[in-house]
């Protein structure tokens, strides 16, 4: 019972947060949402700060899953950074799609919560990481991966402002292709 109220919070807390950002969605909000007492957020989570660790943390473990699971699919580099690549793609037209949380979380409490910065921090740090072992994990594949993880933040930004309407994303591919072509 009480896994299942916390995963019934948290799944409302996701939801609310990535539809209104952080900072405008009380605890109150969260609680009706779920259908528990703000007395039961408090018991489980402490504050609103622990509740955005727990999802933030939730929704990485999603990532690093659903992520992992598409590159083990490949062997070949290109194909393994085409699958993160095609992954993003995927991710944006999503229709709960409004941008990324990590980033968000990074923006609305840089400087008052640094629990929640470390989590941001490690999430994107994993999904370099990982980048630059799909190519091989040399110091070359190190710098590659910092300019892919720099085009695909770009794309995610680009996609959060703009949408992804006419937007084929070809040109961002030829320009990561172009950057593992380097390192080969």
């Amino acid at each position: 019972m009480k896994s299942e109220i916390i995963d019934k919070i948290l799944v409302a807390a996701e939801t609310l947060f990535n539809e209104h950002g952080y900072c405008p969605v009380s605890l109150e909000l969260v609680a009706e949402s779920a259908g528990v007492s703000k007395r039961t957020l408090y018991k489980y989570f402490g504050d609103k700060n622990g509740l955005i660790s727990k999802v933030l943390h939730r929704r990485n473990a999603f990532f690093k899953k659903s992520l992992t699971d598409v590159i083990a699919v490949f062997s070949e580099k290109k194909d393994k950074i085409n699958a993160i690549i095609s992954w993003h793609i995927r991710w944006f037209n999503d229709v709960n799609y409004r941008g990324c949380m990590f980033v968000r979380a990074q923006a609305e409490y840089g400087n008052r919560s640094e629990e929640i910065c470390s989590i941001v921090r490690e999430h994107k740090q994993w999904i370099q990481d990982s980048i630059s072992r799909c190519l091989g994990g040399t110091q070359s594949c190190e710098q590659a991966a910092c300019l892919i993880m720099l085009i695909l933040e770009g794309m995610i930004s680009h996609t959060s402002v703009f949408g992804i309407e006419n937007h084929d994303f070809e040109r961002e591919k030829n320009y990561i292709y172009n950057i593992i072509d380097n390192i080969m």
